[in-house]
């Protein structure tokens, strides 16, 4: 399964190939259900309804690099250069 959109994804369930607003809301309802506590599955489904009804373009992007970088330069990981 993967989300291609707002209201669009693609998933092969056992050989069935579903795509669009059918995909989207068997993505949804899947991941609903992996959420452990009951008040949690209601909180995060009334952010998503609030999120899809305005709108709202929320990427939640991992580069490896803190909102408090400032684009200087890149971060070697580690790697001083002397063969530690």
């Amino acid at each position: 399964m993967a989300v291609i959109g707002r209201a669009a994804a693609v998933a092969n369930i056992f050989g069935l190939h579903v795509s669009g607003l059918l995909a989207w809301l068997m993505w949804l309802f899947i991941h609903l259900i992996y959420i452990v506590e009951f008040q949690s599955r209601v909180l995060v489904f009334v952010q998503w309804g609030f999120e899809f009804l305005t709108f709202s373009r929320g990427a939640r992007l991992i580069t490896g690099e803190t909102a408090t970088d400032s684009g200087g330069q890149p971060d070697t990981m580690g790697n001083t250069g002397d063969g530690r």
